[in-house]
């Protein structure tokens, strides 16, 4: 029994760190250390966010990742042409996951 509770505790943790927000790409910002690139996504209500702690606000790109070049890419597009997209982030630092155009 307590093993089922601690899965079960452990699934529903994990799947609330990490949520889809909505919206267009109201900036795209290069950090003062050179190196962060964070997003601020119209409709965006985050306060908390550590990946940058200059813009506690804005979302970051994740320059670890394999597909980096390929998001940054995507968001550049998606605010030249105003459309929206949906970007998954990790809730607790703000460091993107996942996007699309909507």
């Amino acid at each position: 029994m307590n093993r089922i509770l601690l899965f079960l505790g452990l699934l529903f943790s994990t799947s609330a760190l990490a949520d889809w927000h909505s919206g267009t790409i109201e900036m795209i910002a290069i950090g003062y250390d050179g190196k962060t690139i964070s997003i601020a996504q119209k409709g965006a209500t985050k306060t908390d966010c550590t990946c940058y702690s200059t813009w506690p606000n804005r979302y970051c790109l994740d320059r670890t990742r394999e597909s980096f070049k390929d998001e940054y890419a995507l968001l550049l597009s998606a605010k030249a042409r105003n459309k929206s997209v949906a970007i998954h982030i990790d809730e607790t630092t703000c460091k993107i996951k996942a996007i699309y155009e909507n």
